[in-house]
């Protein structure tokens, strides 16, 4: 698979969220367009399942799967290491993070809390803000309908930072933007399964609707209940049950 990896931004016509993309989190800068194309290839090949947790990250075969030099992977890795999806195990190399039950119990109380205290923030949402939102909703629900993974997984993230930065609190919204990342390849499987897809954007509908009525004790309750499916898909796939009890 050969990367087109010629940039584009809003001044060529596409939509202000793909210039976003490549602005990671804890980065002031956007990374370089070649760079940016092996972490969408790399989102790209999670979510659809080709690379699993625990799968190595071998600079030779994504540099021929790619058609990239070997300092565009080396930066791309970094840069998904740096946000806690790649992982560098001791005498290993990179690979896909996977997550045992008790990181996942503890990383998903984390983000609880977070979404929470955003939600238990946010004041009377003026129209043009509301707005916003809707708009990432309706970019996330198009994406959806095309396929395209990278763009549903991207929209998706950037309709949650326009909801969650109307705590007009940047530390908390920036928190949740960095356990968005570090949850990716939990997150990845509610985007490739079509029913967690479809729930998603129907809640999404009824967030924009509870944040325009000002019902924020409903919204925060489904904002977290929001982040379940792709939990429980994933915990279905990975994480071993314990053993019965022989008899």
């Amino acid at each position: 698979m050969r990367l087109s990896i010629m940039p584009r931004g809003p001044e060529e016509g596409a939509p202000a969220a793909e210039s976003a993309y490549f602005a990671l989190p804890g980065a002031d800068r956007p990374v370089s367009p070649p760079v940016a194309a092996v972490i969408a290839a790399l989102e790209a090949d999670i979510i659809r399942g080709r690379i699993l947790p625990r799968g190595r990250l071998i600079e030779d075969h994504l540099m021929e799967d790619y058609g990239v030099k070997r300092h565009v992977v080396r930066a791309a890795l970094d840069e998904l290491e740096r946000l806690g999806v790649v992982v560098k195990p001791r005498h290993r190399g990179a690979e896909l993070r996977r997550f045992e039950a008790d990181e996942i119990a503890r990383l998903y109380d984390m983000r609880e809390v977070l979404h929470r205290a955003a939600v238990r923030r946010m004041g009377t949402v003026t129209p043009e803000r509301l707005a916003e939102v809707e708009r990432w909703r309706a970019r996330h629900a198009a994406a959806a309908a095309t396929g395209d993974v990278v763009a549903v997984h991207r929209t998706n993230m950037m309709f949650h930072q326009g909801l969650f930065a109307l705590c007009d609190n940047p530390f908390i919204s920036n928190a949740i933007r960095l356990h968005d990342w570090l949850s990716f390849p939990i997150r990845a499987y509610g985007v490739a399964d079509a029913e967690a897809l479809a729930r998603a954007c129907a809640e999404h509908v009824e967030m924009v609707r509870l944040l325009g009525e000002g019902r924020l004790d409903r919204l925060e309750e489904l904002a977290v209940a929001h982040m379940a499916p792709a939990r429980r898909i994933y915990e279905g796939k990975f994480v071993a049950l314990p053993a019965r009890p022989a008899g």
